[in-house]
């Protein structure tokens, strides 16, 4: 009867863990956000539900100060990144083979290209590290600038440690429910690929090493909103997606999300 109930136990416990939702904590301090380094008035989002951060773009109608950026991310990579944001080590553990893909919802943008002085951009960034030192740091930044229009900027830090490469993508429409960048990870042959709402762009970079950790920091800037814009007030918002369950692109056969599930 004991070994009866230990393996039912046990069971129950395999079961549950199986269908346990992959997260990551977005649980930085405002604190922990202040004492990032930044050479802007850097702040803690407003609001933080889950994976999803989101603002309100903010009136600028001081001179001395006319940007905001919001920051979200886990207390252990805004611990590790003040104490030496050129060496960060992440604290979510991921398979050292195979594909993983993760994604990025912007579900609440300006949509249409900005005419007035105003500047807004909402992204994700991931830390690829092992437990001593930094291997790989990707940016996916959407922008909406009176220059240049909608534009899905990917950047990624170089091999060698020697500054950053960096594509961009023009955004000529953003579908109601927002739009979806999905990354993919690939262990075993040292790449990263990108989809860009269902168009799978292959892979666009790549990496050494053999990273066991990755982290994510979510960050949002306003820039010179000012008077009466018509965006002042408006949502600005994005979730960042590790669970299986919320990945919505498709990716290779295999593929699994951070926690090892198959998707």
């Amino acid at each position: 009867m004991k070994k009866l109930i230990i393996g039912t136990l046990i069971s129950v416990s395999t079961i549950g863990s199986a269908f346990a939702a992959c997260t990551y904590n977005l649980d930085a301090t405002p604190a922990e956000i202040y004492a990032l380094p930044s050479t802007i008035p850097t702040a803690k989002f407003p609001t933080i539900t889950n994976q999803k951060s989101s603002f309100l773009i903010p009136s600028f109608q001081s001179t001395s100060n006319t940007v905001q950026m919001y920051v979200g991310t886990s207390s252990a990579v805004a611990q590790s990144t003040a104490a030496n944001n050129q060496n960060v080590i992440s604290d979510k553990n991921i398979g050292v083979s195979g594909e993983y893909a993760f994604e990025f919802l912007i579900d609440n943008f300006i949509n249409t290209p900005i005419t007035t002085d105003g500047y807004i951009s909402l992204g994700q960034s991931f830390i690829l590290s092992d437990t001593n030192k930094t291997i790989k740091v990707g940016f996916v930044n959407l922008v909406n600038d009176p220059r240049n229009g909608i534009n899905l900027i990917v950047s990624f830090s170089k091999n060698d440690g020697s500054g950053e490469t960096s594509q961009s993508y023009p955004v000529s429409s953003i579908p109601a429910s927002g739009l979806r960048v999905g990354l993919f990870i690939n262990q075993n042959s040292k790449q990263i690929g990108l989809n860009l709402n269902g168009v799978n762009k292959g892979y666009i970079d790549s990496f050494s090493g053999t990273p066991s950790r990755i982290g994510y920091l979510t960050y949002g800037v306003a820039m010179g909103f000012k008077g009466s814009d018509p965006n002042i007030g408006k949502t600005i918002s994005g979730e960042l997606i590790t669970d299986k369950s919320k990945i919505a692109l498709t990716y290779a056969a295999g593929t699994k999300d951070i926690c090892e599930i198959p998707l």
